[in-house]
Order: C-alpha cells, then structure tokens, then sequence
C-alpha cells in the first residue's frame, strides 16, 4: 500500500513538470511568433520630404525680431536684393552703403506710440545696451531721452525712399532726407533716431535741437560711444538731422561708419 503511495506520488511530480515544460515551451513558441522583429519596415517619403539640408551658400537670415523679433531667422526676412538697386559699395547720392542687420542680434529697446501706431523699435545687442544706459543716466540728470526709430529694413527704405520722392519729385531731393534702399545707417542696428519725451510733437523735427534732450547728447552721448551721423555741413551733404545717431562706440562699429565719420 506505501509502494502504491509513493509511486502515486512520483507520478503526480511527473505530470506537473511536464505540465510546466509544456507551457514554457509552449509561451516561447507564442512569444517568438507574434514578437518577431522581422515585420518590414516602411519609410514615410511625406515626413522625409520636410527635411531640409543646409546650404553653405545662402546667407545667414538678416535683424533681430524681436525678437522681436520676433522671428528672425524666417526666410521672408531676408533682404531682397530688388530693393537694393544702387548697391556697389560706392556711395550713391552721398550715402554709403550699408548691410542689413543679422537680426537675430536685435534688441528690443522702446514701444513706441500706442493703439493701432503702436511699434516695437530694436537695435543690435551691442548699440542697443549702450543706448540704455546713455537713457538711464540722461534721466538721473532729469532728461528723458525717448527712441523713435531703430532698425528698419532694406524693404521699409525702400518705401520710405519712394514716398519721399513723389512729395521731392526726384532721388535726388529725396536722398537729402532719406536715404535709398541698401543706404541707410537703420538697416545696420546701429543707428538712432531720438527725441524728447517731454516734447513729444517734436519727434523727427529740427526743433529737437532746442530741446534738453538734444542738449544732453551733444555733450555726454560720446561717453557711450553716439555721435551725431549727419551734423551741420555734414561731408556727404545729407541734410541736417539733429534727431538721429549712431553708435560708433566699438571696433567692429567704427569700421562700419569708418567712410561716413564727418
């Protein structure tokens, strides 16, 4: 009766291993069928058609925006080279030509206006910095020296530039107050043109010159690297702008304006 027992007993191990095998066996078999890593793999042409390789030769996007611009690097915002007819690196109607900015070196540096004429005005890093603190300590002294334009783009000349010459009625006459397209110190981010905030129908304006902001500058805008960009009797015969600046106040900056210092 033990014997019978025992081998009972032997005979249930058995069966459970082997129960136990065959499901092993059994679960490797599924796993290696439905897990397989053999399934073929298709591209999508759609999403590698999106790529884009880089092109050595194009250039880098010209300023910031802004930030502001915003975005700076977007293909429309690269200057059209229609814009710039007369550019050959020879002045043209007394103005030098000049680069656009890289924008994604502009700053912010004023809001200007409000409701639907509101604007944001950027400089490059570098001028834009300088021109902070030239505000700042002007208005230590009670002065409150305001930003009216900064960068402007080949493209925003060029409208400029046309407009003034239907009210001129030639390049000529409008290049004494405007420069062309490809021409203007605004299109590097390194110029200016200011006003005084306590005056502020004066933007723009030859009576700017009476006012304390005008006043301040002539005297400590040196001290952050501004000058005056078309003084009195200026070399290139521009009209006289009381209002607008540049900033000269590093190498790279006075190569730029190296030609045009008067």
């Amino acid at each position: 009766m033990r014997f019978i027992k025992t081998l009972f007993r032997h005979f249930k191990l058995i069966s459970i291993a082997t129960i136990v095998a065959i499901v092993v066996v059994l679960g490797g078999w599924l796993l290696s069928k439905y897990l397989s890593p053999n399934l073929p793999v298709q591209s999508n042409p759609a999403a590698s058609s999106n790529l884009v390789s880089p092109n050595p030769t194009s250039s880098s996007p010209s300023l910031a925006t802004p930030a502001a611009p915003t975005d700076a690097t977007d293909a429309t915002n690269k200057p059209d080279p229609t814009q710039q007819p007369h550019v050959s690196g020879k002045p043209y109607l007394g103005h030098f030509p000049y680069p656009e900015a890289d924008r994604s070196r502009l700053m912010i540096i004023t809001s200007y206006a409000k409701g639907e004429y509101q604007r944001f005005e950027s400089m490059d890093i570098e001028a834009g910095k300088a021109l902070m603190k030239l505000i700042y300590a002007a208005r230590d002294e009670g002065v409150w020296i305001i930003p009216v334009s900064g960068f402007r783009s080949v493209e925003q000349q060029s409208k400029l530039f046309k407009a003034q010459i239907e009210r001129r009625g030639s390049e000529q006459e409008a290049a004494k107050l405007s420069a062309p397209p490809g021409y203007s110190e605004h299109a590097t981010g390194y110029a200016v043109d200011l006003t005084d905030g306590k005056f502020p129908k004066q933007d723009v304006k030859f009576e700017f010159e009476q006012t304390d902001a005008f006043r301040w500058l002539t005297l400590h805008a040196k001290e952050y690297g501004f000058e005056m960009s078309f003084p009195q009797g200026n070399a290139q015969g521009v009209s006289y702008e009381p209002w607008h600046w540049r900033f000269v106040g590093s190498s790279s900056a006075a190569q730029l304006f190296g030609r045009s210092t008067n």
